[in-house]
């Protein structure tokens, strides 16, 4: 566990003791009001590189204020790999975190090697009901259950209601603002670098129709889909996600 400062803020990072084959870094990016522990399983058990998972801002223990806005997130990315001076990258997006990699990669940086997208697409529509509930300060209990597989335990479910008791509507708020606003399926296909889409099989909040559509767009993607996993597919079947993290990685390294 690290902080560093970007612009003015401490921003908290975790990153992984596995000695790194190069000097090459993946990055892993939370979705809406998540945090850097959603890809726990992650840093754990991908070995040989050099892996860290920031809190964006307001987020977690970070400094600062959530954004409304994805470029606002991707400009930011781009001021925290510079703070850690990080020089070749690979980006890993869950959800929202997919649509801020794509963001950053539409921006074409000299960093960046290769992106990771899970459970995301190119579009992020939100539903108005949601917004003006959490415009009225109340949390989206309800979106929980879509958050998961059909078939997830309860222990699971509970844990995901604690999570977002944790995080202030104001946060949901600004990242759900952010999703319902981003749009880039007229401007994926100038994603000129190796892409590797992941999505849970039974994924209901960014249906795998939307990463088949990233895939197709994408001119130098993979697509896999995870089994038995729903939209946090990272943390319902780490086996899978972290296998084909993996063999993406070893092709560019």
């Amino acid at each position: 566990m690290a902080y560093c400062q970007v612009n003015g803020k401490k921003i908290f990072y975790n990153e992984s003791s596995s000695p790194s084959r190069n000097d090459s870094a993946v990055l892993f990016i939370h979705g809406a009001g998540g945090s850097s522990e959603v890809w726990a399983n992650q840093l754990s058990q991908i070995e040989g590189y050099r892996l860290l998972a920031l809190d964006l801002p307001g987020h977690g223990h970070s400094e600062g204020n959530a954004m409304n806005d994805i470029k606002d997130y991707s400009r930011f990315i781009a001021d925290f790999i510079k703070a850690l001076d990080l020089k070749s990258v690979i980006l890993a997006g869950h959800s929202m975190g997919g649509g801020i990699v794509l963001e950053c990669a539409l921006s074409q940086p000299k960093w960046l090697k290769e992106i990771v997208v899970v459970d995301s697409g190119a579009r992020l529509r939100v539903k108005t009901e949601t917004l003006e509930q959490l415009a009225e300060g109340k949390l989206p209990f309800n979106i929980i259950p879509y958050l998961y597989s059909r078939n997830s335990a309860l222990e699971i479910l509970s844990q995901a209601l604690e999570e977002m008791k944790s995080v202030p509507a104001e946060v949901y708020l600004a990242d759900f603002q952010a999703c319902d606003a981003f749009d880039r399926s007229k401007d994926i296909q100038n994603i000129n670098i190796p892409a590797c889409i992941l999505c849970g099989e039974y994924d209901q909040m960014t249906p795998p129709k939307y990463s088949h559509a990233l895939h197709e767009a994408l001119p130098m993607s993979t697509y896999v889909m995870v089994p038995s996993a729903g939209h946090m597919s990272m943390r319902e079947n780490p086996e899978a996600v972290n296998k084909a993290i993996a063999e993406s990685i070893l092709n560019q390294f």
